[in-house]
């Protein structure tokens, strides 16, 4: 059962949307006609029903292309209940009728630039997808144009972990209005300069935090349990993180307040990095609060750190510009901290 909207425009223009399908089924023999018509019912129709509350002149031209475009990502895998992933179906969902304005302007690049991110996204580990889609769907009426929305997008993922994303995302909030920047990435009021300056200052600290969180994350794992160390990493600090080597690979390590990410690094990086050394705190284990809790105090934080990461007295720690990263012989995981004041 679809909405009088969505079913108006079935009717309407049957001749051309069965054309569609033959076309998308010439390009995607094994398209599932059955898997596509849920993503209609479940996933087109409310976004003809946004677009009808804003222009219902709109509904035919924006509904007959996301009509088209959903051809070809049920035909990927990317959308309908058989989709390898669920983001493009929440996106269209729960983003796409928050975004009516901009559907009614620019479909297509409007359409595009969410399935693009959310795709974009699930490739990371450790990015956020959900939270990226429900700041987004929070801040889409705001943009007056797609490139407002690209560069909130450039924001909402940064704050969604994308920590490799900070300096562009930075710039492109130089480009919004600051009231629209400043909520993006948590923040109350008008004043872009002064949270800029903040996150200028501390890569380790953001706006919704009540006090110092020295924990960190954790990234990595054994290439055989889906992470990328065939064997225990190797690490040197570069200027926006760490580098790791294991088995012959390396990847960059990138790592603020927001989140962390493991991404492609070449052996000249790893080459060129610095193994300065860092304290690991003794004592680890008295430094933690019998209900399993943190004492306050970034050195307390990083000791307990150690002791959850790797067998006490294991741990290896190297320090650079972006903080300080904790290794262990004995672990594929690697903890990525604060650096000590």
């Amino acid at each position: 059962m679809v909405s009088a909207v969505l079913a108006e425009l079935l009717a309407a223009r049957r001749p051309v949307l069965n054309q569609h399908v033959a076309q998308a089924r010439r390009r995607w023999p094994s398209l599932d006609t059955a898997a596509f018509s849920a993503f209609v019912a479940q996933t087109l129709d409310p976004l003809c029903v946004a677009v009808a509350r804003v222009d219902p002149a709109a509904v035919q031209p924006v509904g007959e292309l996301a009509f088209e475009l959903g051809l070809d990502l049920v035909g990927q895998g990317l959308a309908g209940p058989a989709a390898r992933l669920p983001w493009v179906d929440q996106a269209w969902q729960r983003l796409a009728p928050a975004a009516a304005a901009l559907l009614v302007q620019a479909p297509r690049e409007t359409l595009g630039a969410i399935s693009n991110a959310v795709l974009r996204l699930a490739d990371v580990s450790g990015a956020r997808v959900d939270a990226w889609i429900d700041a987004m769907a929070a801040l889409a009426p705001g943009c007056r144009s797609v490139a407002q929305f690209r560069a909130v997008g450039a924001l909402c993922a940064w704050r969604a972990g994308m920590a490799q994303l900070r300096r562009p995302a930075l710039e492109q909030g130089d480009r919004l209005p600051a009231a629209l920047a400043v909520a993006a990435l948590g923040g109350e009021g008008d004043d872009w300069g002064m949270l800029r300056g903040r996150f200028e200052a501390d890569r380790w600290w953001h706006p919704g935090m009540t006090g110092a969180d020295r924990r960190g994350w954790t990234v990595g794992g054994f290439t055989g349990l889906g992470g990328p160390f065939a064997v225990p990493p190797r690490l040197r600090a570069v200027a926006d993180g760490f580098v790791a080597e294991s088995a012959g690979r390396c990847f960059l390590l990138m790592a603020d307040a927001f989140g962390a990410v493991v991404l492609p690094a070449s052996a000249e990086e790893f080459a060129a990095g610095s193994e300065t050394p860092a304290e690991v705190p003794a004592g680890a284990a008295a430094l933690r609060r019998a209900d399993g809790s943190d004492d306050a105090g970034p050195a307390a934080a990083a000791a307990a750190a150690a002791v959850d990461f790797a067998p006490r007295g294991s741990v290896r720690a190297v320090a650079g510009g972006a903080g300080v990263a904790l290794c262990s012989p004995l672990s594929h995981h690697v903890r990525l901290l604060p650096g000590m004041p």
